[in-house]
């Protein structure tokens, strides 16, 4: 049910400004690419549906799409083609199979997040996972809904693309994109969608035809991600400097535009690289399902460059999707882990990023 709340929309109102920057002090001014001298990444396929792809075959592992995992967790994976979510734990070295599978009620699942709040309660108790589905519903698992994620909240005619947790001395809230409306849908504590002041988590700079396509939540500010929509606005169109990134800041009255065209090819996925990465250590990395590149940037926008395999050629996996830093226990702190679906989306591949070993 919608409703507008005052100390919501108080919170609500703290979360983007209203005008954006002008286009001479927008993000990404310079798209050289400036990463043929910097660290280079090995890729570590770890499952895949395809026999002999990785190291361990899933037939449920059909493009995996949103990715969490809490602190001390296994790897939780939103299969969008299978309409389940599947369960990974391990590392480098491999992983196996939980026994868990839940099965997300309305399919097509998309974005993922962890709750670690005490909000969003089902079934008598907080969510453990919180997803977002093409079905235009937000589901909800915990122990208590036993193998189904069970639909908790949505609207009518929403296509979601993407999904993040956003903490505020107000509480916590979903941020969830709806890439067929072109609007981002914030839903509260009580998984209620509200009415935003008008304005909110939008540029009007950015084109026409594109729509908001992932959401993450990046330290203490939002980052939007845009691409092209298609003629029915339900998929994207990929293409060479088709994409938008916009940060929007928490706390003031400020957004600006992150990162412009250039190297964005449809861009979804969105992670700050962890120490180990060397020369891009605490940049933003920004990955295109288009193309399948992941493109650093410094914190305040400035495009740095590809990341790059040992032999100097660019990273591409075809069907990029989410990426996520590695915990202690899952895939380690030194890594990022990635999903994909290749081949049109009808296969899937997740595994790691690392920081190649110097020889």
């Amino acid at each position: 049910m919608r409703r507008t709340l005052s100390m919501l929309v108080a919170a609500l109102a703290l979360l983007a400004g209203m005008a954006p920057v002008s286009p001479a002090s927008a993000g990404t001014s310079n798209h050289a690419d400036e990463s043929g001298r910097h660290t280079r990444f090995t890729q570590t396929n770890l499952v895949s549906d395809i026999p002999g792809r990785a190291r361990l075959q899933d037939p449920k592992l059909v493009n995996p799409w949103g990715l969490a995992l809490g602190p001390t967790g296994p790897l939780w994976v939103a299969n969008n083609g299978t309409g389940v979510a599947t369960v990974y734990a391990g590392g480098p070295r491999g992983v196996t199979k939980q026994p868990l599978e839940v099965s997300i009620e309305g399919g097509a699942p998309t974005g993922e997040v962890f709750n670690d709040t005490r909000e969003f309660v089902v079934k008598g108790a907080p969510a453990t996972f919180i997803f977002s589905s093409e079905s235009g519903a937000i589901t909800a698992w915990n122990r208590n809904t036993g193998t189904t994620a069970v639909r908790v909240a949505g609207a009518p005619g929403a296509i979601y693309k993407g999904l993040a947790l956003l903490h505020t001395r107000h509480g916590a809230f979903l941020l969830a994109t709806d890439f067929h409306n072109g609007r981002i849908d914030v839903f509260d504590g009580r998984f209620r969608r509200l009415r935003l002041p008008s304005g909110r988590f939008h540029d009007p700079s950015i084109p026409r035809g594109f729509a908001p396509f992932n959401v993450a939540v990046l330290g203490d500010s939002v980052f939007v991600t845009y691409a092209k929509q298609d003629a029915d606005a339900e998929d994207d169109v990929p293409g060479p400097g088709l994409g938008f990134v916009v940060k929007y800041r928490q706390f003031g009255r400020v957004h600006h535009r992150f990162a412009s065209r250039g190297p964005l090819n449809a861009p979804w996925g969105l992670v700050i690289a962890p120490r180990s990465f060397g020369d891009f250590a605490g940049d933003v990395l920004v990955g295109n399902f288009g193309d399948g590149r992941i493109n650093a940037f410094t914190p305040r926008g400035r495009f740095k460059g590809a990341l790059r395999r040992p032999d100097g050629r660019p990273i591409e996996i075809d069907g990029l999707w989410a990426l996520v830093r590695g915990t202690r226990t899952t895939g380690g702190t030194d890594a990022v882990w990635f999903s994909s679906g290749p081949d049109d989306e009808t296969h899937g591949l997740v595994g790691l990023l690392r920081k190649a070993r110097k020889h």
